[in-house]
């Protein structure tokens, strides 16, 4: 029979793909002529963000009573499905970490999370169906995570609450779950709330200085500003990966061996195989071997400084984002210019625009490739976008030139560069600004009306960073509301 549905030939296609990992389940009723309905994890996920449970009874499989304090923060990139977590289990204290949730228990183990690292900090495991809860999760260090079997502990029938949830809409646009903050500055005027953001962006700004002005401290400003773009073109899951690889391999050593940095970056980021490659006549086996025929070389001496494999973070990474692309962004950056460095302070200085000097880069392989061993794109694309040049010119090169203009002593440069600061438009928004938009205003579309350039938007994100993910109490305990009413009350004359 023909498969003509587009549901039957998804669920092929994903049950041969992913054999492991996709098992949709479906909720029957096989004494009635009920129709079967889809249970997804996104479901469990949406239950879990709405605490649509029996909060007052809720008991984890091995029998103790359970408190969720709060549920934390709906985690859209790689890793645990929610972070920054408040439970209490039982008469043990209260704690904070991340949860991860499943359909049922043996899916931790389906999924390898008890191999990876980045869930050794769940402390608790949700589990939908009964059925297999026997199954004990554990950290890849063997410690044994909490479980807890939600099946019989929702608040209302498990179809109900499939025909209430709309999964498009979470977690953004899925109303109520704003911070009783929402109200405090609905009643803020619109001036007083710009200028709040716009001091909460400088204070992010400082942070970032402060920080520069200590790598410049320890290494140079050379090598401190080799070591922000490197970890910025890390993109969120690799940027420690990239930090860490610019340390390892200091800019003034690659400055010395210029014809052989691509090799050197990549094999001590680990990404070139120990043995000689497969002899294929493919672009990508050419590039890796002629990488490789310099690498085996050079590799005794930098042995002692390879990154482990559990350095580099691949899942959830989009292709374009891939860190062997990334890398190989990094070394056509490095190509360009020796005084690459040189080049962005006199931008600045100069009123130019250093975000040219980012995306403005071609690579023969790179622009045509997403990996060291993927098929050639017929249609080229940027190594660095416009937009990602602009965020890095946001959070990395102004910082770092204010920073270097300080140790040096060069007032008009400093003033300079936080005043381009404060002149940057809005960025494209991100999941950190859209998830802070649902928190602190009741509508997320509110926050457009009031965040018109990148220093309020960072300033929306410092306040996030220091209110809302430091706060455990679901927003019983949070000082932002008190700030706020400090900020609009009347200062005393001086």
């Amino acid at each position: 029979m023909a498969l003509t549905r587009y549901g039957e030939l998804r669920n092929q296609l994903m049950r041969q793909n992913f054999p492991n990992v996709f098992a949709p389940a479906v909720l029957r009723d096989a004494d009635s002529n009920y129709v079967p309905i889809p249970i997804s994890e996104r479901l469990v996920q949406c239950i879990w963000y709405d605490q649509r449970l029996k909060l007052d009874a809720l008991q984890t499989t091995d029998g103790r009573p359970m408190r969720i304090i709060f549920q934390g923060w709906w985690n859209l990139e790689a890793g645990p499905d929610f972070r920054h977590a408040t439970v209490q289990i039982g008469d043990d204290a209260e704690r904070t970490g991340d949860i991860e949730l499943h359909l049922r228990a043996e899916d931790w183990n389906h999924h390898g999370h008890e191999h990876d690292a980045h869930f050794n900090d769940v402390i608790l495991h949700v589990v939908l169906w009964e059925a297999g809860s026997q199954h004990v999760p554990r950290t890849r260090a063997g410690q044994i995570i909490p479980q807890i079997v939600i099946q019989h502990q929702l608040d209302t029938a498990l179809e109900q609450l499939y025909d209430e949830i709309d999964l498009d809409s979470y977690p953004h646009n899925a109303g109520n779950h704003h911070g009783q903050c929402a109200q405090v500055l609905r009643a803020l005027p619109t001036g007083s709330l710009a200028a709040m953001l716009d001091a909460a962006g400088d204070e992010r700004f400082a942070a970032k200085v402060r920080r520069f002005t200590r790598w410049i401290h320890r290494g140079g400003p050379e090598q401190a500003f080799y070591e922000g773009w490197m970890e910025a073109l890390g993109y969120k899951g690799n940027k420690l990966a990239f930090r860490t690889l610019a340390r390892r391999v200091p800019l003034a050593e690659l400055n010395d061996q210029r014809s052989q940095l691509a090799s050197i970056l990549f094999g001590v980021a680990n990404f070139l195989p120990t043995g000689v490659p497969q002899s294929r006549d493919s672009a990508a086996a050419r590039y890796v071997k002629r990488l490789w025929n310099t690498w085996w070389k050079l590799r005794p001496d930098f042995e002692a400084r390879i990154l482990s494999p559990e350095t580099w973070r691949f899942g959830g990474v989009r292709p374009a984002n891939h860190p062997h692309r990334r890398l190989g962004a990094a070394v056509a950056l490095l190509k360009k210019d020796p005084h690459f460095m040189e080049k962005v302070v006199g931008a600045i200085q100069s009123g130019g625009d250093p975000a040219k000097l980012f995306s403005e880069i071609r690579d023969d392989y790179w622009n045509h490739h997403f990996t060291l061993g993927s098929k050639t794109q017929s249609r080229a694309s940027e190594l660095i976008g416009e937009n990602r040049a602009r965020e890095i010119v946001a959070n990395i090169v102004l910082p770092f030139v204010a920073a270097y203009a300080e140790n040096d002593g060069d007032r008009k440069l400093h003033e300079t560069a936080k005043a381009r600061y404060a002149g940057l438009p809005a960025a494209p928004s991100n999941s950190i600004i859209r998830l802070a938009s649902c928190q602190l205003f009741e509508q997320p579309s509110s926050a457009r009306r009031y965040i018109k350039t990148t220093r309020q938007q960072q300033g929306l994100m410092q306040i996030f960073q220091d209110f809302c993910l430091n706060d455990k109490s679901a927003c019983r305990q949070c000082q932002f509301p008190d700030l706020v009413r400090h900020w609009t009350a009347p200062q005393p004359e001086s």
